[in-house]
């Protein structure tokens, strides 16, 4: 990893896997604002409900915007054969959904929990092999372990407006990921927009509880921010907003 901080590794079932682990993952307010979004996750009946409620419900009739009609065909768009790193891992549900052949999976989340879930979804389902599948419990805030490949993929879907503070904070990520991506690498992910959208009666109420809570930081978060962030950082960008859902993609970074 770039920083001095000192990685432990603990080995799974299967030795070929491992987790890598910061020994102070967590440290500053927003790390620790990010752990406790990411705690929520630890709760087993939310993974057990989240394709359900947050992919199905909630996605299609408070955000507008239909996970299988828009956000999965842009995960499957954007998804390339060779080293892949899905960030903010959720359930595993677009993995699962996707075609792998040829797919080097690598898991990165906060989360314990979502990380052993998503594994064993995958593996459960033929997607993956248990030893082919490294997870790395990481803040993603920080530059990724130096062991990491280069990726020909990343994806990053639901997660930016679970991080706490301004766009310009959470964006603050790209300016250390594009750096292991390759250079015909492409990064997508789709994020809940709380500003210049137009939310119904079911979207305010899951907002509020959702800022409420601490699992969203996003009342401010907004397209026209997170297009200029991605212009910084790379030189093709393609957005688009569907419903109170931004969809983002960028490949070559600028260096």
């Amino acid at each position: 990893m770039a920083s001095s901080s000192t990685l432990t590794q603990r080995s799974l079932a299967t030795p070929k896997t491992t987790i890598y682990t910061e020994s102070s993952p967590t440290q500053g307010a927003s790390s620790e604002a990010s752990a406790r979004g990411a705690a929520i996750y630890s709760q087993s009946w939310l993974l057990t409900i989240y394709d359900w409620w947050v992919l199905g419900i909630v996605s299609t009739y408070a955000w507008a915007c239909s996970v299988p009609d828009y956000t999965l065909p842009w995960f499957r768009k954007n998804l390339r054969q060779g080293q892949h790193l899905d960030i903010g891992v959720g359930t595993g549900y677009y993995l699962a959904k996707s075609d792998l052949t040829g797919v080097q999976v690598t898991l990165a989340d906060l989360n314990q929990d979502a990380l052993d879930a998503t594994k064993d979804r995958l593996v459960a389902e033929g997607k993956v092999k248990a030893e082919d599948t490294r997870c790395i419990l990481h803040d993603i805030t920080r530059p990724l372990p130096d062991s990491c490949p280069k990726f020909n993929s990343m994806s990053l879907y639901y997660l930016l407006h679970c991080m706490p503070g301004p766009v310009p904070a959470k964006t603050a990520i790209f300016s250390h990921l594009k750096h292991s991506l390759t250079a015909d690498g492409v990064i997508s992910g789709a994020s809940i927009l709380g500003k210049d959208v137009r939310h119904n009666l079911f979207g305010r109420v899951i907002m509020i509880f959702g800022n409420w809570n601490g699992m969203f930081d996003n009342r401010a978060d907004n397209a026209a921010d997170f297009d200029e962030a991605l212009r910084e950082h790379f030189e093709d960008v393609e957005t688009q907003v569907r419903g109170a859902i931004f969809l983002w993609r960028a490949s070559k970074p600028k260096v």
